[in-house]
């Protein structure tokens, strides 16, 4: 089977699966004003990059007037612009500056980069290094080796633990009881689901440990196959993964074995010059 025409419409999957917007806690320490300027932001996603005030109103859970008081603030504060041809709002510049300083004091995404781009081009996928945020997998890095790439990774791309091997490979990098904590987030979050989606969960963490990487085929998109290993930051608290990806028409599960080898491999080798790098970001080199 070959790669879907470019007249027909794939469906995309939903980017904001796996997102908690919080808005409210008991904990008198939590404040309610914050968190929910911080949830407006969170309710832009890929798919969904113009807002009006009743859309957010109905994401968040807020009250429209509530709304329309933290969307003006956020656009006064250059985290939100409001386009009047529309009547709606997209994020600003100001969002990048919240993140640059998170971006540019990882160590990983820089040593793992040049590594990153030699595999994809070598296995014509692509790779990309992602850190687990919640129930959700965030790109740090990528790397794109297919020959025609039709693909959305940037740094800050979302994609739902459960529907990649990206993410189940940070699951498996948990440590037990970290991970039965968050299975119980999760059983929450998916209820129906659960029972399916955790017993691909518990293969995937068994995968990791027999070989080092896990597989996932078509549980994200239909067309797309990949394999990841999990990636322990020093710290011991940051759990990163390395996957690599493409169309399913070219990555039998021989392929994707041995793919997986050689991101175990990849792995290892960033490791060895993460010992060897100073300590802090080299910023202007």
């Amino acid at each position: 089977m070959g790669r879907p025409s470019r007249k027909d419409k794939i469906a995309l999957p939903d980017y904001s699966e796996g997102i908690q917007i919080k808005t409210e806690d008991e904990d008198p320490r939590f404040n309610n004003a914050l968190a929910r300027g911080l949830a407006i932001l969170r309710a832009f996603q890929i798919d969904l990059k113009l807002l009006g005030n009743l859309e957010i109103a109905e994401l968040t859970g807020l009250p429209k007037s509530t709304v329309s008081r933290l969307t003006f603030t956020l656009t006064r504060l250059g985290y939100l612009r409001y386009r009047a041809e529309f009547g709606k709002y997209e994020l600003a510049s100001g969002v990048i500056g919240l993140a640059y300083p998170y971006l540019a004091s990882q160590l990983v995404p820089p040593i793992a980069r040049p590594l990153m781009v030699e595999l994809a081009l070598k296995t014509k996928t692509n790779v990309g290094l992602g850190v687990q945020e919640g129930m959700s997998v965030l790109y740090l890095e990528y790397a794109l080796g297919e020959a025609n790439p039709n693909r959305l990774q940037r740094p800050g791309f979302r994609v739902p633990v459960v529907r990649t091997a990206m993410g189940r490979a940070c699951v498996a990098g948990m440590h037990p009881q970290q991970r039965e904590a968050f299975y119980v987030e999760m059983r929450d979050y998916y209820k129906r689901d659960w029972s399916r989606l955790h017993d691909e969960l518990e293969d995937a963490v068994s995968q990791v440990q027999t070989r080092g990487f896990c597989i996932a085929a078509g549980t994200l998109r239909p067309t797309t196959h990949s394999v990841a290993v999990p990636f322990i930051h020093g710290d011991g608290h940051t759990i990163l993964a390395i996957n690599s990806q493409g169309h399913s028409s070219n990555l039998s599960q021989e392929v994707m074995v041995r793919n997986g080898k050689k991101l175990v491999e990849l792995a290892a080798e960033v490791r060895r010059r993460l010992a060897d790098a100073p300590q802090g970001p080299s910023l202007g080199h």
